[in-house]
Parts: C-alpha cells; structure tokens; sequence
C-alpha cells in the first residue's frame, strides 16, 4: 500500500448479537475518513457486503457500554467562551456506544475509558505549552447505513436516552460531549433538532461528517458525500440560537474533512458569534502524509484539528508530532 492509497472500511454492530457493517473502497488519502477502524484492541476486517437491519428500542448490544445514569453537577464543566479554542485544545474518544468496532469510546468499560483519556489528554498537555486541554467523548449519535431501513433515510440513531446518560456521564467527569451525526438521507436541520435536548447543556456540542450525506440516488459508503458552507451556516445558525435563547456558553462545531468536494466552498462558512467552527483533518496514514493533508483541509480553518486511529495510523503520531501542528481539536479513534 502506497502513502497515497488507503482503504476504508467501515464498521458497525447492531441489534442484540454480532452483525458486521464493512463499507470497502479504494481511493486517495482518507478514502472513507471517518469511521474505518476499532480502537486499538479491535483489528478491523474487510469484505464487499454491507449487513444492516433496523432496531426497534434501545438495543443492549455485545461488548457495547452503555453508562447508567448518573447525577450531573449543578453546572457541567467547561465554560466555553468565544476564545476557548484559541487557549486550549479539545482531546477526545472517538466511538459509539453501541458498538466496540467504531473506535474506543465504545471498546473500553467506563473507568478504564474515562482514565485512559484522561492519561491522553495529559499526554498532549504536556507537549502544548501554556495552553490547556479539555478532555472529551465524541460519540456517533447517528450511523449513516448501506440500506434505507423503514425511514428510508439511511440511517441509524442512538436513542435519546442512552445520549443523555453519556451526557450525565461527561457532566460528572468534567469532560465536553460532542455529538456526531451521519445523516445519509435524513434532513440536516431535522437530525440537528432531534439532539437539541442535549445541545440545550453547556457541554454539549456537535460534530458534521460530510462524507455520510448523500445526494439522490446516492448511498453511504458507496460515494464520498459533502456539504456546502450555507448547510454548515444553517446549522450554526441553530446553535448559535440554542446559546442566546437559554443563556449558555458558546458551542463547537466540529466538520471533518479528507477530500475537497467535503465542503463546498468553505471560505463561504462564516463566523458567528457564539459559534466556533473547527475543521478537522480525517483519514488515516503516517505521520508524513497526515502532516500534509492537515496542511491542505485543517490548517486554514479559523480553528484547525486532526483526527489519529490508533489501530490504522502506522506508526502513529507521537503529542510532540501532533503538537508542532497546533490543532484545537484532537480526535483518536
């Protein structure tokens, strides 16, 4: 395998037993970005077919954690101000509850979970000099799928429920959570609304993965989706009005991005005022070519951040390697 080609594959487990979802293509640097592989206990496998089915409820799946609730402080931490990015950098866990193959997050028990991020976070801290960091779960709230399933959007959520009780979780741990939605043919603004329980809390932000939202006709995994900056505006026109009508900090929104065509003309996104954007550099790769690719889609964004695979990055970036990139968001998978 060339620097310049990689294969994605996309994996998700769903519904009371082991069901596999493999999305296999080949194409340049971050082909499939975003969600290829497990954390670093979990080798990712390959194959042509998609497996996917619907679920009704809230499932309780193998090897999955879904946290039980917990009491939240009277005020969740942190307090994100408009220059927040700008003093510290964002570390988070990448993963779905429902699953342990789309990334960590979901791949450890709780405690394990909460203080190997911490140990991470501490880690990048000890190489960013005199800014701070914030630890964090990213969790995928909605899995784009192969299949239209009985909405035909192409979708899959995480219930409400289990979303609030990592919430709860985040809230007590003084950690963010950022809310990750693959809309495949869901309605951006409606997929935005539906978390808008959870985007209402002070730590409480979202992420946009481009490559998930299809066109007609398209289907995930099959083609490389994207947005235009006037969705991106769209939906930072939402939180911007969550933050001033309940009197809230600021959020983040986070966009990835591995292939140009993500985001139709970004120098379009514009700035709001209790909104900031970070774009953040997907795929996996070494260091050299991830230095590159971070140079071309995250560099020139107001706030810049770079996504690492524990299992496919080889070798994997070291705090000092990511710290000479001075990205505000740091995601590991």
């Amino acid at each position: 395998m060339t620097r310049s080609h990689f294969v994605a594959v996309e994996l998700l487990l769903v519904a009371g037993g082991l069901l596999l979802l493999i999305l296999l293509f080949d194409m340049p640097f971050g082909g499939g970005g975003g969600d290829e592989a497990a954390g670093d206990a979990v080798q990712a496998d390959t194959g042509p077919d998609a497996v996917s089915v619907e679920v009704a409820g809230r499932p309780e799946l193998e090897g999955g954690y879904v946290p039980e609730a917990v009491a939240p402080s009277p005020e969740c931490a942190p307090q994100t101000g408009r220059d927040f990015l700008s003093a510290n950098q964002v570390v988070s866990f990448y993963g779905s509850p429902y699953t342990v193959d789309l990334g960590i997050l979901g791949a450890l028990p709780p405690d394990e979970m909460v203080a190997r991020l911490r140990e991470q976070a501490s880690a990048i801290d000890a190489t960013n000099g005199v800014k701070g960091v914030q630890p964090a779960f990213h969790l995928v709230s909605s899995t784009a799928q192969p299949q239209p399933g009985a909405t035909g959007e192409y979708v899959l959520h995480v219930d409400l429920e289990t979303l609030e009780e990592w919430s709860d979780l985040a809230c007590r741990e003084g950690m963010m959570l950022i809310l990750d939605i693959q809309i495949g043919h869901a309605d951006l603004l409606a997929e935005v609304e539906r978390l808008r329980p959870l985007l209402e809390q002070s730590h409480v932000h979202l992420a946009l993965d481009p490559e998930f939202a299809m066109a007609e006709g398209e289907i995930p995994g099959q083609v490389i989706g994207g947005y235009t900056a006037e969705e991106i505006n769209s939906v930072q026109d939402v939180l911007q009005g969550i933050v001033q009508e309940k009197g809230i900090p600021d959020k983040i929104l986070v966009v990835h991005q591995f292939e140009i065509g993500m985001i139709e003309n970004p120098w379009d996104i514009a700035a709001r005022e209790n909104v900031a954007v970070a774009i953040v550099m997907d795929g996996y790769g070494d260091p050299q070519t991830k230095v590159r690719q971070f140079k071309t889609y995250s560099e020139p964004a107001e706030y810049a951040g770079i996504k690492l695979f524990y299992s496919l990055d080889q070798p994997l970036m070291t705090e000092a390697e990511i710290g000479r990139l001075y990205p505000s968001v740091i995601i590991y998978q």
